[in-house]
């Protein structure tokens, strides 16, 4: 007994019986039975067969795949960055900006200081408008000669074009800072919101995307690739033009000296008209910015600040030298009418100084009566009710109108000093002397200050055909941000691939798994006709 109990529990030898048994439903039931050495080779019988409908599928699925992706891929697109190049007021140093900024005395409050653009910010120094980009005379511009494979309208091209501002660091950390403390539901999101204020770089990027059409419409035109590139690269052109020409002060100095008759116009007349000549044109000059004034002429070597500098000196030892013996010994061609002109230029300013002193007195007595509006402000902690004062712009303007009253009646009196010591001097003075000499060195200043203006204003054509006024905008060459067309679908491709494998193989073994299943019914088919015999 002990021997048959050591029999059965001896392993069971492998080669003594081949087939596995799956119970499904019931052990005894022999239709329910799967063998699955039989499907092994019921697999490995319809291989020939099946390899090509595996490869069938594999073929079919990734056609499907690259079918899917034509229908759903999203159009080419080119783009460029485009960087402002260009110069602005300083704001921290304007005085009616900058309160706090108190201009010293050498520095003149009039003449603008000008710093490379930080921001998205125009020239003169508002916000820059980037739908100009867009607009019909800037696309328009672009398309005059350009000769493309499809007719593109205005509206079409406006529509496809994207504009994307970059954040400066600062905004981008505030952003980032915000969006987490939303996701953490913080109780002070909403006040960091509001004290949010984003700032961009003085850059931004353009990008034009391919397929032309009505919006509602499913047919499109698409451009070649190096037609799109060459479209977005002369939209940019364009509108460097744009700029160029809306905020480029292109303007020349007045000639003020071809006006000046030395002959028919006396001494000091011409003198005066000179002077105000050369401070118009050095005050010309000098409302450049410091890159303009400081740029050297590739024909002459010499930079606007040169210039100025030739203009000053011919000023001190030519104009005014003169201007202060004329003045002094009462210089004249007709001392007379010289005379009668100094009187009544006289009057003139005694006039206008009585009236500008009216003015005076009438506006300190709107300003001596005026009261600023009182406001009441009702505090959320104590509900008490507090006043302040509001000053008007009311208020200001005033202020500043008596301002511009007191410097014209301080002229006017400069000028009426002078004018009567003028007089007075031609009073005791009556004998003109070496009137010929005087002339002479009256028209070689006047020669001296043409001569000097037209340096200038060479040097100022030089300087508005140059980069300084015709680039405001550099744009980087247009890239493609889209992929290849194989690597865009590379990932459905994949997919379909993997999905052709697994219908292919699926069906080899489902075909096996029936092949099988035939077998057992054929099975229990002649066992049931061999138990009625």
């Amino acid at each position: 007994m002990d021997r048959n109990e050591r029999d059965n529990d001896r392993s069971v030898r492998l080669d003594r019986d081949a087939q596995i048994n799956v119970v499904v439903n019931n052990a005894d039931a022999s239709e329910d039975t799967i063998n699955i050495g039989r499907i092994i080779q019921n697999f490995k019988k319809k291989r020939r067969i099946y390899a090509w409908v595996v490869l069938f599928c594999f073929v079919a699925c990734i056609c499907a795949s690259l079918l899917w992706y034509q229908f759903t891929a999203s159009p080419d697109r080119v783009s460029s960055v485009v960087t402002l190049d260009y110069e602005i007021p300083n704001p921290l140093l304007d005085p009616t900006k900058n309160r706090k900024y108190t201009p010293s005395l050498l520095e003149d409050e009039t003449i603008p200081k000008f710093v490379p653009v930080p921001d998205l910010t125009a020239p003169d120094g508002a916000e820059l408008d980037l739908s100009a980009l867009t607009s019909s005379y800037v696309l328009q511009k672009a398309l005059n000669g350009l000769d493309l494979s499809e007719p593109i309208s205005l509206s079409n091209l406006s529509n496809n074009i994207r504009i994307e501002r970059i954040l400066s660091q600062d905004s981008r950390r505030a952003q980032e800072i915000a969006t987490g403390m939303m996701q953490e539901k913080n109780s002070n999101t909403y006040t960091q919101l509001q004290s949010l204020v984003l700032t961009y770089e003085n850059k931004f990027v353009a990008t034009l995307v391919n397929g032309f059409g009505d919006e509602d419409s499913r047919v499109k035109r698409y451009l070649t690739t190096n037609e799109l590139r060459l479209l977005l690269d002369r939209i940019l052109i364009a509108y460097n033009q744009y700029l160029a020409s809306t905020y480029a002060d292109i303007t020349q100095p007045d000639d003020e000296f071809s006006i000046i008759d030395t002959q028919a116009l006396d001494f000091p007349e011409s003198l005066d008209m000179i002077r105000t000549a050369t401070d118009n044109l050095y005050e010309y000059c000098n409302g450049k910015s410091d890159t303009i004034r400081a740029y050297r002429s590739w024909r002459t070597g010499l930079s606007l600040n040169d210039l100025m500098a030739q203009l000053q000196q011919i000023r001190r030892n030519d104009v005014d030298y003169l201007y202060a013996n004329v003045i002094s010994d009462s210089i004249a061609r007709n001392p007379s009418t010289m005379l009668t002109s100094l009187q009544y230029q006289l009057r003139s300013a005694q006039s206008n100084l009585e009236k500008v002193n009216e003015d005076i007195a009438s506006t300190q007595r709107i300003l001596n009566s005026y009261k600023n509006d009182e406001v009441y402000i009702s505090m959320e902690d104590s509900g008490e009710t507090v006043s302040t004062i509001a000053t008007t712009a009311y208020y200001n303007k005033l202020v500043m109108q008596q301002n511009e009253y007191y410097a014209s009646a301080a002229k006017l009196s400069t000028d009426i000093a002078d004018l009567k010591d003028r007089i007075a001097s031609m009073l005791i003075n009556d004998a003109n002397t070496d009137i010929e000499s005087y002339g002479n060195a009256l028209d070689k200043a006047l020669e001296n200050c043409k001569a000097c203006y037209a340096d200038i204003q060479s040097q100022m054509t030089e300087i508005i055909n140059s980069p300084f006024y015709t680039t405001y905008s550099e744009h980087t060459t247009a890239e493609l941000t889209s992929q290849g067309f194989f690597a865009s679908a590379s990932k459905k491709m994949i997919i379909g691939a993997l999905a052709g494998l697994v219908i292919g193989f699926g069906l080899w073994f489902l075909a096996a798994l029936a092949e099988e299943f035939r077998y057992g019914k054929n099975q229990t088919t002649a066992a049931r006709e061999v138990r009625e015999k």
